[in-house]
Order: structure tokens, then C-alpha cells, then sequence
């Protein structure tokens, strides 16, 4: 176990320790929390780099609100099938597209592979599609899941 030590010289106080294994098991557990945190402090960042404007053009509006929503969604997507897996922790998502579906306004097709462990420990790899709903003007609704050819929701 390695410690992260933060010196507070002359306040009086102990020093502060963070268990480096803690705060990297809380992230692995916390995957959508740790995305969209990135998330923030990317746009906080970009904002801050970005020439000053009082009023975006319509086209680099629309296009970050679609570029959000695709990583939003996907993160959200893999979350869905991590509590599908027997062994989430060991899940490796590869080849995941998300896009707007053309005759559905709002809905999102987000899919992928997916490699984790079976009960036996055996690695396996499924193919997933989870549809989410944003036409209520919130967070998406999962619509629907399909996990190796078969409808789960």
C-alpha cells in the first residue's frame, strides 16, 4: 500500500495521508462519477483556453453538445453492462460507437465489445448495444439492452 503524503508545515497539524489504493478503487467503482468529473475539468479548461465570445456560433454550440452527449452516453452505456457481467471489475470495453439514431429524434445507439471473466474465471468476449432516450430533457433512460444477440430490457 503506498500513501500520498501532503505536507501541512506550520499549521500545527498532522500531515494528511490518502491510501493510493483506496482513491484508485473508489475511481475503478465510481466510473461514470470519474468521467463526467473529467468532463468538467475538461470544459472548465477549454472554456478558459477558448477566445472570449459573449455568443457562440450556432454550428461549434450544436456540435460540443453532440460531442458531449457521445461520451456521456457511452460512459453511461458501459456502466449498464458492467451490472450485466458476473465479474465487472474485470471488464475491457473495445470498438464502442456511439451515434444519434437517424429515425428516432434523441435516441442514442451506443455499442461495443466487451472482455471480462465469466463465474469459472474464463475470459469471454460479448457484443452489446444499450439504446438511450433523451427526449425528455433530462439524463438518458436506457430504452433498450441487447447483450450477445439476446434482448435483456
Amino acid at each position: 500500500m503506498e500513501d500520498f503524503k501532503f505536507s501541512t508545515e506550520g499549521s500545527g497539524s498532522k500531515p494528511l495521508r490518502v491510501d493510493k489504493d483506496k482513491v484508485l478503487q473508489w475511481m475503478r467503482a465510481h466510473k461514470i462519477a470519474t468521467v463526467l468529473l473529467f468532463l468538467v475539468i475538461l470544459g472548465a479548461v477549454g472554456s478558459f483556453l477558448s477566445p472570449t465570445s459573449s455568443t457562440p456560433s450556432p454550428s461549434s454550440s450544436g456540435q460540443q453538445t453532440t460531442s458531449d452527449r457521445k461520451y456521456v452516453s457511452i460512459a453511461y452505456a458501459e456502466s449498464v453492462i458492467e451490472q450485466i457481467l458476473k465479474s465487472p471489475s474485470t471488464a475491457k470495453f473495445t470498438d464502442v460507437q456511439a451515434y444519434e439514431l437517424s429515425n428516432q429524434k434523441d435516441v442514442w445507439a451506443i455499442n461495443g465489445y466487451v472482455d471480462s471473466e465469466n463465474s469459472f474465471g474464463a475470459s469471454l468476449r460479448s457484443i452489446w448495444e444499450v439504446d438511450l432516450d433523451y427526449s425528455d430533457g433530462k439524463g438518458g433512460t436506457v430504452k433498450s439492452i441487447m447483450f450477445d444477440g439476446k434482448k435483456v430490457q
